[in-house]
């Protein structure tokens, strides 16, 4: 089983005074239209948590674009590991089988994007098992 990956997307996204812009899709997605079917956004109130799930034969791809939350998965199994997500332009990858949840700490709405790839070879459904995390 892989770990969960951080990547910095610093250097993918283009920015001016404006703002920035992130094309999350223009790199090595295989199956794009599984992508665009999975994709979507994402609120988490405060002191509320989302997810508490894994995905058997899925990569999830979530991206925190407002907001500061805290990642929590399981890996390894019966091991829960925690990171602060906070809109830095970081793009979190999760391996399938993977239990995840977020949890919003407050003050504000965590806002963020998310989209599923399924692996080559695997099971298309169940997409989505509940597993809750407590850490």
């Amino acid at each position: 089983m892989s770990a969960v990956e951080f990547h910095e997307i610093a250097g993918e996204t283009h920015e001016d005074p404006r703002g920035f812009i992130f094309f999350p899709w223009q790199q090595g997605v295989q199956e794009p239209q599984e992508a665009l079917r999975t994709l979507h956004l994402i609120s988490i109130a405060p002191g509320q948590t989302r997810g508490n799930h894994l995905h058997p034969g899925h990569r999830e791809f979530l991206y925190a674009f407002h907001g500061a939350g805290v990642l929590l998965w399981e890996e390894p199994p019966g091991q829960v590991q925690e990171r602060l997500l906070t809109g830095r332009r970081t793009l979190v990858r999760i391996p399938p089988g993977i239990a995840h949840a977020l949890r919003n700490p407050g003050p504000g709405v965590l806002y963020l994007l998310a989209w599923r790839e399924r692996v080559a070879g695997s099971p298309a459904a169940p997409e989505s098992v509940s597993r809750t995390l407590t850490a």
